[in-house]
């Protein structure tokens, strides 16, 4: 769905290991993950590469789940990175604040951070997301975009709060350019 809204070929499914993910992400503007979260540290599984001769094995966490450590290695020159995975905004709680991956990425140069705070519906996020890049692409700032796609899921249905409260943005509120020719 972001993929077409963005009109970008995403990552997806087996394509998007870590390796792959490391590689590109010091090269965009703009970063989503949509994945599942680490509910202690915040950390993102990727995609795992099969292990040769032992394609049901499952291969180590290291081999596909991305870390701070990874983010605090790569250069990040994205305006804006979406974490639309469950906890994102999860980490260790010390005097400096949360310590976590939406930290690592804020810390390796991204301008601002969208993390998912508690687990979050798979259907209720992607309505909200849907939402939020649409009114990302028509030129609203990221916290604007968020505000309204939130006051969006409210007005149209979603009566629980856990399916579009659990978002915040961290960092620089950052408007991004599209092609007008959208």
């Amino acid at each position: 769905m972001v993929g077409r809204l963005m009109r970008v070929p995403p990552l997806v499914e087996e394509k998007a290991t870590k390796q792959a993910v490391l590689e590109r992400i010091g090269s965009v503007s703009l970063i989503h993950f949509a994945a599942h979260g680490n509910a202690q540290r915040g950390e993102i599984a990727l995609s795992p590469i099969p292990i040769p001769n032992s394609p049901n094995a499952i291969p180590p966490q290291e081999a596909y789940m991305l870390t701070m450590a990874d983010v605090s290695r790569v250069k990040v020159r994205a305006k804006l990175v979406v974490l639309s995975c469950c906890h994102s905004g999860r980490g260790e709680i010390t005097a400096e604040g949360v310590i976590g991956i939406s930290r690592a990425f804020l810390g390796s140069g991204a301008r601002s951070v969208l993390v998912a705070l508690w687990a979050i519906s798979d259907l209720a996020t992607e309505q909200l997301m849907n939402r939020f890049y649409k009114l990302l692409v028509e030129g609203e700032s990221a916290s604007e975009s968020l505000h309204q796609a939130m006051k969006w899921m409210r007005r149209n249905g979603s009566n629980k709060m856990s399916d579009w409260a659990s978002f915040t943005l961290i960092g620089d509120d950052v408007r991004l350019e599209f092609d007008k020719q959208r």
